[in-house]
């Protein structure tokens, strides 16, 4: 499938201030990518509109960007996520580190390097298990195998010797 998107997203929740027209708020990163943004807030500004942002990243390090605002989403429904997208025009150092980081390294160096543990990863320990019917092979998860499994071509129950 095709997607849309130039750039990989990533998620994170950062705080984000945002200014316009001698407006400041603050609201709270919900993505990003290399070139921008979706900021969670109740006072999106209209699309088209020039924003100053300092991002509030982990260690202490802020980043301050210009962008336009692409799209904005307001609405009092509490299903939809209120806030704007954002196209970055100017980047720091600081972003383009932080971006670059959360690209070139794998899951648990993207936590690491920003202080954070990152989730053990569970991998299911898989049996297989010839059916004494068909004689096809199945693949049955080790967790489940109290559950009387049954052969995934013919139906017949598989037994299982401990």
């Amino acid at each position: 499938m095709r997607t849309r998107r130039r750039y990989e997203r990533f998620t994170r929740r950062l705080e984000v201030e945002f200014s316009a027209n001698n407006q400041n708020y603050r609201g709270i990163s919900s993505n990003f990518s290399e070139g921008g943004l979706f900021v969670r807030t109740n006072h999106a500004f209209t699309p088209g509109t020039d924003l100053d942002l300092v991002i509030h990243l982990p260690k202490g390090l802020t980043a301050r960007l210009k962008g336009k605002v692409k799209m904005a989403h307001k609405t009092p429904m509490i299903s939809l996520k209120n806030g704007m997208g954002v196209e970055i025009t100017e980047k720091d150092p600081n972003y383009v580190s932080f971006i670059g980081s959360m690209v070139e390294t794998g899951p648990a160096e993207k936590h690491a390097a920003f202080g954070e543990e990152p989730a053990a990863p569970e991998t299911p320990k898989f049996v297989f298990v010839s059916c004494s019917e068909c004689g096809v092979k199945n693949r049955l998860t080790a967790g489940k195998m109290s559950l009387g499994p049954r052969c995934g071509k013919c139906g017949a129950p598989l037994s299982v010797s401990p």
